[in-house]
């Protein structure tokens, strides 16, 4: 295939409902890809995919318009988005079948037959896809940028669970503080639920039972404890556009994989200079599920993931710091049935090609 420059046009419409204490996540081992017991409370799915089929695939800038949500993370409202913004022209490039790519982010233009192969498998991947899926994908040295369906909604699931933590360590709070269990998630069957009321644990281990369980009761008393503003006033600051509610009344919503991306990008930074972040990272990369992207790439580079999923929904998602010589965050939000291997397939595949991609990259 022959590499031509073009710039293609690319619109889509996001369309999102709130989610009230929804949640996901079980203490399963990576090697029993089996359905977990913990379950979210669902509501009306109101996500719906306007982008044909047979197009919008998209690397673009990182700093593109994206679509504006409530500020109390209770509501995503229905808003139209802008194109992104086209690219210098001397370093775009076309793939053939109707899929377009930007690679103004990249330090370079490749023009190389490996990159095309790579892009040929990645257009594949987004061609067979039978299910509604989103990913961005960014190398944290070089800015490079890809996604597909970027500004998509998606259900948040657990995935939000290492950027709530990670506001937690940035505030400094007391990680020796003692928080009593004084709810417990409704559809948690293991972990802390099992508890007696009124038992006290420190805010160390419910971020540990939190990260590397997804243990939706402990993520709840956090929340309970802390709130969601200085989540939500980080959101803000690093240009996230969903945010959680107050009081722990909306601990899980709709976001689009770009959000998502900048909050693990958010992460990767804060880890690089704080103790606690690098602490978290070591939480994530022990993460007792790992069936995803850090299955695909965990025996090559150290993978910081925190997956979601809810089955009531079918929702399924993984966000991944790769620690590849330069590193990369890949996030990866689909709507298929979660946790198995058919399931997890997708994740694998763009895993691998994002690896081949960011090696040329680094080179």
């Amino acid at each position: 295939m022959e590499l031509k420059r073009k710039i293609g046009a690319l619109s889509a419409l996001v369309c999102a409902g709130a989610m009230l204490l929804s949640g996901c996540g079980a203490d399963v081992s990576a090697s029993d890809i089996t359905q977990s017991d913990d379950k979210e409370l669902s509501t009306e799915e109101t996500a719906e995919q306007t982008a044909e089929e047979d197009s919008a695939s998209v690397i673009s800038t990182a700093d593109s318009e994206k679509a504006e949500t409530d500020t109390e993370g209770s509501e995503v409202t229905e808003s139209k988005k802008e194109e992104p913004q086209p690219p210098r022209e001397s370093e775009e490039c076309t793939v053939g079948g109707g899929y377009w790519f930007t690679v103004s982010d990249f330090d370079k233009v490749y023009s190389n037959k490996e990159l095309e192969k790579c892009f040929d498998r990645l257009q594949e991947i987004c061609s067979e896809a039978n299910f509604h899926m989103a990913f961005s994908f960014k190398n944290m040295d070089t800015g490079a940028y890809v996604g597909y369906r970027q500004y998509d909604q998606f259900m948040t699931c657990s995935c939000v669970k290492a950027p709530f933590v990670k506001s937690l360590l940035a505030k400094g709070i007391d990680l020796k503080e003692k928080i009593p269990l004084t709810t417990k998630w409704e559809g948690d069957y293991e972990g802390i639920v099992n508890e007696e009321y009124g038992k006290e644990f420190t805010a160390k281990k419910l971020i540990e039972y939190t990260i590397l369980d997804s243990d939706n009761t402990a993520y709840q008393l956090l929340c309970l404890r802390y709130g969601a503003g200085d989540f939500n006033n980080n959101q803000y600051a690093i240009g996230s556009n969903y945010t959680l509610g107050y009081n722990a009344e909306w601990i899980f919503t709709y976001c689009s994989s770009d959000d998502m991306m900048k909050d693990y990008e958010d992460i990767y930074r804060f880890a690089k200079k704080n103790k606690d972040g690098k602490w978290l990272i070591k939480l994530l990369s022990k993460a007792h599920l790992n069936i995803q992207i850090g299955a695909a790439l965990g025996d090559k580079y150290k993978v910081a993931q925190k997956y979601g999923s809810d089955y009531q929904e079918e929702a399924f998602n993984d966000c991944a710091i790769v620690y590849a010589d330069s590193p990369f965050v890949l996030c990866i939000m689909t709507e298929q049935y979660p946790e198995t291997e058919e399931s997890c397939k997708v994740f694998k595949d763009l895993a691998l090609v994002f690896d081949d991609i960011n090696s040329l990259i680094a080179k």
